[in-house]
């Protein structure tokens, strides 16, 4: 069984997301959810923003769910937009999350497989696909973290199997107004971050988060016995990636 230290399993005190989400699906009163980044300024999400249709995912978010085959395995689920879309087609699928307060909302929505569970100590599949969407990969936290994530993604999925996710390279966030770079050469991988939600009170424990440049993600990839294949880059340099076993 594979441990990993950091943001393992939620409680509810300690949820911000959970509570926003809750607060959305019983129409109360609501304000933004604010992501504090390390090295970038705070995003403001809306708590409706993790209930879209499929209508309303962004047309990398659809590749991603046309990408899926077999039994998937969604990771970070939240209010599992994309499970649901998924169990509506047939799919097989199970929502992982260790957000207690996700994890009650994809059950009042219905959602048949639901488990309040941290990826790195999950046993079940084997798994065709594993999706990791909404810059999914980040929650591996680190480059380190990644290659103990591959190690584990190799035990839950099938000969064949795939990983769909996706990143955004964030070296523009320390380009400066000449267009050079300002970075710690000395220092970690530029993609690796911290961050910081809050909520209606509710404040949660800092995390790290990584931002992988999908040249990185390969090599890791390689290194861990996955190939590599980008399906989709967008202008603000989010991208959709697959990593996939041998047959």
């Amino acid at each position: 069984m594979i441990q990993k230290t950091s943001r393992l399993i939620l409680q509810g005190e300690k949820d911000p997301i959970g509570k926003a989400m809750i607060d959305h699906l019983n129409n109360q009163v609501e304000k933004p959810i604010i992501a504090s980044c390390s090295v970038a300024e705070d995003d403001i999400i809306p708590p409706e923003h993790f209930f879209r249709t499929y209508s309303e995912t962004s047309e990398l978010e659809q590749l991603a769910l046309k990408s899926c085959h077999g039994k998937v395995l969604d990771i970070g689920a939240g209010a599992g937009c994309h499970s649901l879309y998924l169990q509506s087609k047939g799919f097989d699928v199970t929502a992982l999350d260790i957000s207690p307060g996700a994890v009650e909302v994809m059950q009042r929505q219905g959602i048949r497989d639901v488990h309040h569970a941290d990826i790195y100590n999950w046993e079940g599949g084997p798994y065709q696909t594993l999706l990791m969407l909404m810059n999914g990969i980040g929650l591996v936290g680190t480059l380190d973290g990644l290659g103990l994530f591959l190690r584990q993604a190799k035990k839950l999925l099938s000969p064949g199997g795939q990983i769909i996710l996706d990143s955004t390279d964030v070296l523009y966030v320390y380009q400066q107004q000449d267009g050079s770079l300002l970075l710690n050469l000395a220092g970690p991988y530029y993609g690796e971050v911290s961050y910081q939600v809050a909520y209606e009170g509710v404040q949660g424990e800092k995390f790290d988060w990584l931002y992988i440049d999908y040249w990185m993600l390969t090599q890791h990839a390689a290194r861990a016995g996955f190939g590599a294949e980008l399906l989709m880059k967008q202008d603000n340099e989010h991208y959709l990636a697959r990593l996939f076993l041998p047959k």
